[in-house]
């Protein structure tokens, strides 16, 4: 077994095994024969290398990360051994790497595996001879350790602007060629989407010790619960945004009692199991006025017209959760995707007998209106291919105490934990790619207080902005929203947004007191990891409101020392204003 010459500091004695020829019966556990053939079935024959970096870097971090080894990096490793490479060195290798595969792939990727850097092979040999290894014996070599944590900090650092940036590198044409064929989940070539994938990444945790904390480039996930999609980059033109504007639409301003119907089961239909449902359920079915989505379309873009007297121009439109009906959202989509903008919308949708009867409670994202130019002849072909939909994750629970805040006693047993009776699909969440500074995400409500199994691929990608649709209270600083979102913008270092409807906070009563107080027009909080939270209040009489952010680059570095030359972006709040649009909807 490989020993280090340096005196080691002194800690607690540590329990090693030597190499074996039956290493399965010296530990008793896996081999690391077993773990590597688990990801790819022939990775340990003569003739299979790591050749393109996304494979490399989820083959090792996964290592890595099942052993806990890369933690040594904290803890002066390389600076104890010379099998380690510096970080000056990983970058090094990495552009040669690059710069091969570039001129290898004009041909097609053929001739990826000649453009394998030789450390590279070397480094991936030592893995393959070590296979018999028991996991265990591996973790405590420092060679083997030392190759893995090469590969994976040189993969990193050849992807430099994977998924976030466009133009004529032919790694970049790849890599997106690629995340078509995994259907957006992922920028691996050899290794199956159903085992590991790889993403896009914009923030590299600057706290704390994880796996995350060894890549600037590059996300590990393992596609389990959540199906992780990556969409973008777009367009090269819309990289230039000096100033990002969001038009906010609190909408509906007004919540009834009404609207809140107790469910007679879990799929609304027949009578409680045994005369007595052990849990209640709920309904959200506002009566809609007379208006038809088109009516309502261009109320959305008198707002918008509205808005555009004070800001240059509007970049998005966003609604808070449940604001939607699918028949709206269609018909605003096709508004704002003209005004050139992003869209962004709670749904509420009807059930069918694919949902076992119960309702929708999606959101929507389309990018089209930043990210392309479509004429009107192309919208209706086009819009429902960029379309990215996503089911809530998690169901609302009413319990006494919001039932008493939202004065919904009258119409729901304030004895009783009332469920939200919604769908909960298939969990997914949409890495959606603006600019070079702005990769998104959306989480509605629960979602954002119910971090599992969502937070694990979140914190991977470390997106820039997050969005949190929610139908809850007031926004303030002392609420629960705010709490979540700090741990988002602590690590990795997102920016969170989260947005109620207007309707929502006024209906929210203060436990001392039912005077509705001017804390209610709270309907949105912002939180970036720079300059912290503000709370986005309307104006008396105002029904919308615009939120202006810009970008504010900080250098962040992995724990193995490599930085990032300040590609660390931050969208900062950068002013808000209300204003009442010319027409109000209900």
């Amino acid at each position: 077994m490989a020993t280090n010459k340096k005196k080691k500091p002194r800690t607690r004695k540590r329990t090693t095994t030597r190499r074996s020829s039956s290493p399965a019966s010296a530990s008793g556990g896996s081999t690391l024969s077993e773990f590597l053939t688990f990801i790819a079935p022939d990775i340990l024959s003569p003739d299979w290398l790591p050749a393109w970096p996304p494979d490399g870097y989820a083959i090792t971090a996964a290592l890595l990360r099942r052993t806990g080894s890369y933690v040594q990096l904290v803890n002066g490793y390389q600076d104890r051994t010379t099998k380690t490479i510096t970080a000056e060195k990983a970058e090094e290798i990495g552009k040669q790497w690059r710069a091969q595969l570039n001129a290898a792939l004009g041909g097609g990727t053929d001739g990826m595996r000649k453009s394998c850097p030789k450390e590279v092979v070397g480094w991936w040999r030592q893995l393959q001879r070590a296979a018999s290894l028991p996991l265990a014996a591996a973790a405590s070599d420092s060679a083997i350790v030392a190759a893995a944590i090469n590969i994976c900090i040189v993969a990193d650092s050849a992807s430099v602007g994977i998924g976030v940036e466009l133009g004529d590198d032919p790694f970049l044409a790849v890599a997106e060629a690629l995340r078509e064929r995994n259907q957006a989940k992922s920028f691996c070539f050899k290794i199956s989407v159903d085992k590991l994938a790889v993403l896009g990444k914009q923030h590299t945790p600057q706290r704390g010790c994880t796996i995350r904390s060894l890549s600037h480039h590059l996300a590990l996930y393992a596609p389990v619960e959540i199906q992780a999609r990556w969409w973008g980059p777009y367009s090269p033109a819309h990289n230039e945004l000096d100033v990002f504007n969001l038009l906010l639409l609190p909408w509906p301003l007004k919540v009834s009692a009404a609207d809140f119907k107790l469910a007679r089961s879990r799929n609304g239909q027949g009578s409680p199991a045994n005369g007595r449902d052990p849990q209640r359920y709920f309904d959200y079915s506002p009566v809609l006025d007379r208006r038809s989505p088109r009516e309502f379309a261009r109320r959305v873009m008198n707002a918008i017209e509205t808005a555009q007297e004070h800001a240059d121009r509007i970049h998005g439109v966003v609604f808070p959760e449940l604001s939607l009906t699918p028949e709206e959202f269609v018909a605003v989509e096709e508004q704002v995707v003209k005004s050139k903008a992003l869209l962004i919308a709670g749904i509420r949708g009807p059930g069918d007998s694919d949902t076992e009867h119960m309702p929708l409670n999606y959101c929507a994202i389309q990018p089209a209106g930043l990210t392309a130019g479509f004429d009107a002849v192309d919208l209706k072909r086009w819009l429902p291919t960029m379309r990215c939909w996503q089911h809530k994750h998690h169901r609302w629970c009413l319990d006494r105490g919001q039932i008493l805040q939202y004065e919904l006693g009258g119409r729901l047993p304030a004895s009783h934990d009332c469920w939200e009776r919604v769908y909960i699909g298939e969990r997914e969440v949409n890495f959606v790619t603006l600019a070079d500074w702005l990769t998104v995400c959306v989480l509605i409500c629960e979602d954002l207080a119910r971090q599992d199994p969502v937070s694990d691929v979140i914190r991977a990608v470390g997106p820039n902005l997050v969005f949190a649709l929610l139908m809850d209270g007031p926004q303030l600083k002392n609420r629960w929203a705010s709490r979540y979102a700090s741990v988002l913008a602590e690590d990795p270092g997102c920016s969170v947004l989260s947005l109620t409807s207007a309707g929502m906070a006024r209906r929210s009563r203060p436990p001392e007191g039912s005077v509705v107080d001017s804390k209610s027009t709270v309907i949105g909080l912002w939180r970036d990891a720079i300059y912290g939270d503000r709370q986005i209040q309307l104006e008396d009489g105002h029904d919308a409101c615009v939120l202006s952010l810009v970008c504010k680059s900080m250098h962040e570095v992995a724990i193995d020392g490599r930085g990032d030359a300040g590609q660390a972006h931050f969208p900062v709040f950068a002013g808000s204003y209300s204003f009442k649009s010319s027409q109000t909807p209900g």
